[in-house]
């Protein structure tokens, strides 16, 4: 009898050991589940994260963005042609002038602006557009222009050119048919400039005249107001007849 007890009790011990060791397998399958499930969630949110990185990386070499999620959402990993298209000439000339106008925009004298439209838009602070001389006591403006000639030479654009001056209600235009022609006559010396000075073609070049001045902001008070002056030219891949249908 004391044999036998002997026998069962090790075999009891070594089947607890059996349970034991299979419950720690089950615990590791449940907690790698939850692993996955855990990792699975996390690559979901990093999907779209990745998906923004990738249109940055994409928008900085100019390239389109209108596909990149291909990759990233199951597709199978082969762009197509269409989508490694470089961005449009006005594209790059806003790349270029961001970073030779670069002290410009860091001194608040120049804002920079691309639409989706492919509409370049450079907003210079200006003072005293009323002037003979517009560019005579601004040598930034002056630098302005001259790397706007040079960047886009060669380049099949148009050129508007306006101006907002946010004192013009107290200027005599008797010299003018109108407010329109008055805005426009003071756009045109700048257009003169552009073309005469900095060589630009002046076919490329034109003006825009307001009825009166556009505010960007709230002008609240003269001195705001006044900060408000501003020169305008727009960009724009020139029209054709095939582009204008």
């Amino acid at each position: 009898m004391r044999r036998r007890s002997r026998f069962v009790s090790k075999e009891e011990e070594h089947i607890e050991a059996h349970d034991r060791w299979l419950l720690t397998y089950a615990d590791m399958i449940t907690l790698l589940l939850g692993l996955f499930i855990i990792l699975y969630a996390i690559s979901k949110v990093d999907a779209n994260r990745l998906t923004e990185v990738a249109k940055d990386i994409k928008r900085g070499f100019g390239l389109n963005v209108s596909s990149v999620g291909a990759l990233l959402d199951g597709g199978s990993g082969i762009l197509e042609d269409d989508t490694m298209e470089p961005k449009s000439q006005v594209f790059r000339l806003w790349e270029r002038i961001g970073f030779a106008l670069k002290t410009l925009r860091e001194k608040a004298k120049l804002k920079l602006g691309l639409a989706e439209t492919e509409e370049l838009k450079l907003t210079f602070a200006g003072s005293d557009l009323a002037s003979d001389d517009i560019l005579k006591s601004d040598p930034d403006l002056k630098f302005a222009f001259e790397q706007l000639a040079i960047l886009s030479k060669g380049m099949d654009i148009d050129i508007v050119v306006r101006v907002q001056i946010p004192y013009e209600s107290q200027i005599d235009k008797s010299k003018f048919q109108n407010s329109w022609d008055y805005h426009s006559h003071r756009a045109s010396l700048l257009a003169e400039k552009l073309v005469n000075e900095y060589g630009i073609p002046k076919e490329q070049v034109s003006v825009q005249g307001y009825a009166m001045f556009q505010k960007s902001k709230d002008s609240d008070t003269p001195e705001k107001k006044a900060k408000e002056e501003r020169i305008e030219i727009l960009i724009r891949k020139k029209e054709t007849s095939e582009t204008g249908k």
